[in-house]
């Protein structure tokens, strides 16, 4: 009879950590110093910043983003206590995602101004979002891959900070399709209260 060949938990998390590290170091390369002109001996070099500064933008959100996803995925493993091949393949699309980051932090980079661009950027961390949503649900519901020590709040919290990225990337999509895609990237900052205010209300019901 055929059995399913699984693969360990542990290999889950080191693919994970490898390209989360890969993702978030190629981004840097993303900020090209070299489209700076060149300036002369007791020029003003920080006046020139401006060149570059959508690059950097793009590059601290994305980094700082992925750190959430990254971080959420180890709360999520440290509550496992085995994987399937469906929590795997959901996790590999969430990795297919995170390892375009870098293009699409250079496409906003580079043209900011556009709300293709912005839509692109935002729509890939939106992805991410889901399908990283879409994994912990599945292993929650019915607690299928959960261990028994998880309480009922604490997954009820990973669920709701899980939705967080995926709402502020709706947002900056409509911001930027609507009204102005400049700075519309700048809404991602709406993640981290947001996940402070969801603990709060969690903490309060106890």
């Amino acid at each position: 009879m055929y059995k399913e060949m699984l693969l360990g938990k542990n290999r889950v998390e080191a693919l994970t950590d490898g390209i989360y590290a890969i993702a978030m170091t190629l981004g840097v390369l993303t900020i090209n110093v070299s489209d700076l002109p060149r300036v002369p001996e007791g020029g003003h070099l920080l006046k020139h910043f401006s060149i570059i500064y959508p690059h950097v933008l793009h590059y601290a959100i994305a980094f700082f983003v992925l750190i959430s996803f990254w971080m959420a995925h180890h709360r999520q493993m440290n509550n496992i206590q085995h994987v399937d091949s469906t929590y795997t393949w959901l996790n590999l699309v969430t990795l297919f995602f995170v390892s375009i980051v870098p293009f699409t932090t250079d496409l906003v980079g580079t043209y900011s101004k556009f709300s293709a661009a912005v839509t692109c950027y935002a729509g890939n961390l939106l992805l991410i979002g889901l399908f990283s949503s879409a994994s912990w649900h599945y292993a929650a519901a019915g607690r299928r891959l959960l261990v028994n020590s998880i309480t009922d709040d604490q997954i009820a919290v990973s669920k709701s900070r899980g939705i967080s990225v995926p709402i502020v990337s709706v947002i900056v999509i409509l911001y930027a399709n609507f009204i102005s895609p400049s700075n519309a990237t700048a809404l991602f900052l709406l993640i981290f209260p947001m996940h402070k205010i969801i603990n709060r209300i969690y903490r309060q019901r106890r």
